[in-house]
């Protein structure tokens, strides 16, 4: 067997371990490691919707200043490495091999069994310690309190907007859900809270004074104002004001994360980072986030979009509003887990919807289309293709040249469809070559 294939299918077995919600083990296993987690500098997000756009404006930035910066974010869209990142780069595939295997030798002497999740992350630890990165920009899996990264001690938290999301495990209340996310909320540090639910806001500032955490709030310490459709806006915090600043990410809620994002950085700096105002410019104006209101071809107009909660669907069809124009009608490709609110998230986006297809994402726990069924058909004329791929194939050959397709509902989707894109565009992978 080809020895990559064989590395990657130990890997992937993991999965079948499911998760395990506490950190005792992943402080065993790095501790096997040396401990790598406590020689990082890091910043570390949580949050239901945006904490990916957020960890990828800080890393464009923080490079931008110079730093050598590493950015861990979860899921990957196509490639395992995408995960783990520094100066912008991928992990080097026959690195993380030799990684995997190194890591899987020194666990299975020990009679350590991980799951895939803790597995990845020690892997993340020790290859952003061993690389000497200034920085690194560590995005939750799930949850925070219990999430494996919740072992790094960062020079700051950063909460971005609560909503409804994975239940299950993080509880069936905003109040429950915000003090999983405020988990990461370390003694003494600093913490940025970009969400507006006041129930979620009074928990975390709780937490905050609890921890002698100082705490910074969004439309308290730090506002913004947006100039959507534009793609700019202005932040105003206390001690940072930038007017009209760029960001190439699209959508008027990117300018939320955007604050956000300016937020952390204003405390990095009070903490002694210097990161000019000329470096945030440029990291706002080159950032590059793949899956989110992502325009991958042009006629027609298609775009590919992580969005697989309520929350996320909410921005999703406000930036269609901004963007394109309240009267626009997309043909839709969805499809999403089981475990998310798949009937309400139906209902938001039916009613806009010119025509539906409805597809299963390979991975996880998927929906049954035949369930969704219904919920599209009563607004739009509706069917089922059950392969992603092939849903793409029969949208892109039905759809006129000023069609607008749009793929949403689950991060596993985008996925799966995005090599179809990758193929045609003569792309190589998702992010750009290393510039550095």
């Amino acid at each position: 067997m080809d020895p990559k294939s064989d590395t990657l299918n130990w890997l992937y077995s993991l999965e079948g371990r499911g998760e395990i919600y506490k950190l005792e083990r992943m402080e065993q296993a790095l501790e096997l490691l040396g401990n790598p987690h406590r020689k990082l500098r890091a910043v570390h997000i949580a949050g239901t919707k945006g904490k990916g756009s957020v960890a990828a404006l800080l890393d464009a930035c923080l490079r931008a200043a110079g730093f050598r910066c590493g950015l861990y974010t979860k899921p990957h869209l196509v490639h395992l490495t995408e995960r783990t990142r520094i100066d912008g780069a991928e992990m080097d595939g026959r690195m993380m091999l030799a990684y995997i295997e190194r890591l899987r030798n020194i666990f299975e002497r020990a009679g350590l069994a991980l799951t895939f999740f803790e597995f990845t992350v020690a892997l993340m630890f020790l290859y952003f310690a061993e690389a000497e990165v200034d920085i690194a920009v560590i995005e939750t899996g799930l949850g925070g309190r219990l999430d494996s990264t919740n072992v790094v001690l960062p020079l700051l938290s950063v909460i971005t907007p609560i909503g409804f999301d994975h239940m299950e495990q993080l509880g069936y209340t905003i109040k429950a859900i915000a003090g999983e996310k405020g988990g990461i909320i370390k003694n003494g540090r600093p913490v940025v809270i970009g969400t507006r639910d006041e129930d979620a806001r009074l928990t975390l500032s709780s937490i905050a004074t609890q921890r002698h955490s100082p705490a910074f709030m969004i439309e308290r310490e730090f506002t913004y104002v947006s100039h959507a459709p534009a793609h700019r806006f202005d932040y105003h915090g206390l001690g940072l004001t930038i007017k009209n600043i760029e960001i190439a990410l699209g959508g008027q809620f990117q300018h939320e994360n955007g604050a956000i994002a300016l937020a952390a950085l204003e405390v990095l700096r009070s903490q002694g980072w210097p990161i000019r105002e000329d470096a945030i410019r440029q990291g706002f104006a080159e950032v590059f986030w793949p899956g989110r209101f992502d325009q991958v071809w042009r006629r027609p107009l298609v775009i590919l979009d992580c969005a697989h909660n309520e929350l996320s669907i909410q921005a999703l069809l406000q930036t269609l509003d901004s963007e394109l124009g309240p009267d626009i009608r997309p043909r839709l490709v969805f499809g999403c887990l089981e475990d998310k609110q798949w009937a309400k998230m139906a209902e938001m986006l039916a009613p806009r919807m010119k025509s539906v297809i409805l597809t299963r994402a390979k991975p996880k726990r998927p929906v049954a289309p035949q369930k969704l069924l219904p919920l599209f058909a009563r607004w739009a004329p509706s069917r089922i293709v059950d392969r992603p791929i092939d849903a793409i194939d029969a949208v892109m050959s039905e759809s006129a040249p000023d069609d607008v397709v749009l793929v949403t509902g689950s991060v596993y989707l985008v996925g799966e469809v995005y090599p179809w894109f990758l193929e045609r565009t003569g792309r190589q992978g998702l992010f750009p070559e290393d510039r550095s």
